[in-house]
């Protein structure tokens, strides 16, 4: 852990039980310092501003998501169903627990730090999805020639549409649904 890793997660500690506690509005970098035992100064060499602060706090708390994505991923059989296996996981709450929770308690508020959640957040996104994908080709399963970058965006836009524009076609809480789903329109292209 680097000398910096320590005073980063002390932070977005502080951040998220300010969060917690005060909400988005009342949560300011002057308690967040505060709560973390740091000067505004120091606080301000890690998080140029307040939304950058509430997208890493957010962030954080999705790595538990993650973890848990990545054993269900793991465990299903196929490429389509390690899609499908996601998507169950991720339509109840897309955005994360405490984002769920800073959303309903503060609509307005949340909507003006969700851009750089959704900036931050994507990168995460395409890497967890370019990993499967080279998985994938790795187990035969994909195309060897597939173009992993292309293909990787690809499938994040084709998750991201599932979970935010659910449509007739498919039931986005059943992994069979999406699967069968899955396999005739996306896997055609991919194999």
């Amino acid at each position: 852990m680097s000398q910096e890793q320590p005073a980063r997660e002390r932070i977005l500690d502080a951040a998220e039980s300010c969060l917690r506690e005060l909400g988005i509005r009342r949560t300011t970098m002057a308690t967040v310092a505060e709560t973390a035992g740091i000067s505004r100064a120091w606080l301000y060499r890690h998080f140029p501003g307040k939304a950058t602060l509430v997208a890493a706090a957010l962030i954080r708390r999705d790595e538990e998501f993650w973890r848990e994505a990545q054993e269900a991923v793991d465990a299903a059989p196929g490429f389509a169903a390690k899609i499908a296996a996601a998507l169950v996981m991720t339509v109840p709450d897309p955005l994360g627990p405490l984002a769920v929770e800073l959303r309903q308690r503060e609509p307005e508020a949340f909507a003006a730090v969700i851009g750089n959640y959704v900036e931050d957040v994507m990168p995460g996104l395409s890497w967890f999805w370019r990993r499967q994908i080279e998985a994938g080709i790795e187990a035969g399963e994909l195309r060897a020639d597939l173009d992993v970058a292309g293909a990787t965006e690809w499938v994040l836009r084709i998750v991201v549409s599932l979970v935010h524009l659910p449509g007739a076609a498919v039931d986005v809480t059943d992994a069979a649904s999406l699967t069968r789903y899955l396999d005739t329109y996306l896997m055609p292209a991919l194999v």
